[in-house]
């Protein structure tokens, strides 16, 4: 619900968490001053610490190897790019339906004489599965076999040495291995709704029976889109299908959109990396005695520098590639909402990574719930929760098969399923009755729920420290977690209890690049 306080009761919750936020990543810095000077002083020793920019004269953390993966792409590509639009605005107006060659042979240009040939056909591995699976008539329930197989295929032999051999990965920058393996999770997300999508169509005989070759060109124009072939994020195909009928709109309102998206993203860049010169909590990590050794607040102000770390890196990694998808007339999803006015797990799966929330609604969630409510008999509540389950499985396999994220899964998992039971104890007659005769306004109701959600505020931020760096550092925050002191608790609880009041009044304010209406369209999809 929104927050029922007065203006000047949110500017108080929203300066007593602006505060603790900054006092946080104060005795961070603190923190990590002090262990570092009597660790004799020698930086040397951490490996992830490298000379920074001379006139900074300080280290910089070098340890985040999606971030510096992401930086190498844009690196090598964005002239290019820049050049492939200009190619394909041309194609557009003049001759529309060879836009889709176009992205298929520009892409194959880049891939090849970039990276390598190797990459070229472990890129098109997926692709000529599901082909041959839908072209063959396959039905849905064949797409998901092969997609858990492939995703169970992919987590095991990337830990294999014949996989790297294949790559020949001596002769190549450490993050050309990391994009081919991203771009790898990134693929199949695309085959999986062109796929989908072509099978539900074909149900409804929208399919001619002599297409077979315009369908494949569709297939890999979508999927070997080079904008989003390696950092995503994922844009269904349906969104993308309507961009090859746009013959285009205002040339110059474009590039001038363009040009401020990537002047925005560019300095957006630079201040992180500047950043990175100041906050060693990654760096620090290879030695865990470093990070055991830093107060409570100081871990606090780590926990957030993590999350503002990955938010900051995904709004520019998505800002820089559908700027480009925008100059393509493709339509985008809003940028990630930040993490420090997200209370609630369902808005941080709804608004972090949207392209993300509607491929899992479209194509397992609505999906899943529709199959269970005909198959059981259940309470309304558990065909959502097994929904859920599903979706979050989904989730576990394709971010990878391993402890911590497994951990992060089922803590997600848990926090939706209280969050959605208390929804439903919220629609009960006592309930009612409660906040009739007890709270007596929606002020104190909002109130008591920021109290309640606060606690699963502070769960939701562990299972991400999973997520962002791994099980010893999620298992040390659990560990202040349950055996916290007075003064950390109330201090923490205080903050928390505030972010939620802030988040409360900023839920409808979307992200850069979202509009109220898309707001309002997905916010209650899920549940």
């Amino acid at each position: 619900m929104k927050t029922k306080l007065n203006s000047v009761e949110i500017f108080t919750c929203f300066c007593v968490w602006t505060s603790a936020n900054l006092y946080s990543l104060f005795k961070l810095t603190e923190a990590q001053s002090e262990i570092l000077k009597g660790n004799n002083g020698d930086i040397s020793k951490i490996r992830d610490l490298q000379p920074g920019w001379g006139f900074i004269q300080r280290h910089r953390d070098v340890s985040d190897v999606e971030w510096s993966s992401w930086k190498y792409f844009i690196y090598i590509s964005l002239g290019y790019m820049i050049f492939q639009f200009f190619i394909s605005e041309a194609i557009r107006r003049l001759a529309l339906p060879l836009l889709k060659y176009w992205y298929i042979m520009s892409s194959t240009i880049f891939i090849v004489y970039k990276m390598g040939f190797r990459q070229m056909v472990i890129v098109l591995i997926q692709p000529i599965l599901y082909s041959t699976i839908i072209f063959l008539g396959g039905n849905k329930q064949s797409i998901w076999l092969i997609s858990l197989l492939l995703l169970g295929s992919y987590n095991s032999l990337k830990y294999k040495q014949f996989f790297w051999n294949y790559l020949e990965h001596e002769e190549m920058e450490d993050e050309e291995v990391y994009l081919i393996l991203f771009s790898v999770a990134w693929i199949e997300l695309r085959c999986i709704s062109y796929s989908i999508d072509y099978i539900e169509k074909r149900e409804k005989n929208e399919i001619c029976t002599n297409s077979f070759w315009n369908d494949i060109i569709n297939m890999l124009s979508y999927i070997l889109y080079l904008p989003l072939l390696y950092t995503g994020p994922v844009i269904l195909y349906a969104e993308f299908e309507k961009s090859l009928k746009n013959k285009g709109g205002n040339l110059w309102l474009r590039l001038k959109q363009f040009i401020c998206d990537l002047f925005v993203f560019k300095l957006y860049t630079f201040m992180l990396d500047v950043a990175f010169h100041y906050f060693y909590f990654f760096a620090m990590q290879d030695n865990m005695e470093l990070i055991r050794k830093m107060p409570t607040i100081a871990l606090c102000g780590g926990g957030l520098w993590m999350g503002l770390e990955f938010h900051m890196k995904y709004v520019i990694s998505y800002g820089t590639t559908t700027a480009f998808a925008k100059l393509d007339n493709i339509e985008t999803p809003p940028m990630p909402r930040c993490i420090v006015r997200v209370h609630i797990y369902s808005q941080m799966w709804r608004y972090f990574d949207v392209g993300l929330y509607r491929f899992l609604v479209k194509y397992i969630y609505k999906p899943g719930l529709a199959n269970i409510s005909k198959s059981l008999k259940l309470p309304k509540i558990a065909y959502k929760l097994l929904a859920s389950l599903a979706t979050f499985v989904f989730i576990f396999m394709w971010h990878g098969t391993v402890w911590h994220i497994f951990v992060w899964s089922i803590l997600n998992y848990i926090g939706i399923t209280l969050e959605h039971i208390g929804k439903e104890l919220s629609k009960h007659k006592k309930y009612n009755w409660f906040k009739t005769n007890v709270l007596k306004t929606e002020k104190m109701e909002a109130c008591l729920i920021a109290l309640l959600c606060t606690p699963l505020l502070a769960l939701s931020a562990i299972s991400n420290f999973y997520l962002f760096a791994g099980s010893e550092v999620g298992d040390l925050f659990f560990e202040c977690f349950l055996n916290p002191s007075l003064w950390n608790t109330l201090l923490i609880s205080l903050s928390l209890y505030c972010c939620c009041h802030v988040s409360m009044a900023l839920v409808d304010i979307p992200s850069r690049g979202g509009t109220q209406a898309s707001v309002k369209m997905y916010e209650n999809n899920l549940y």
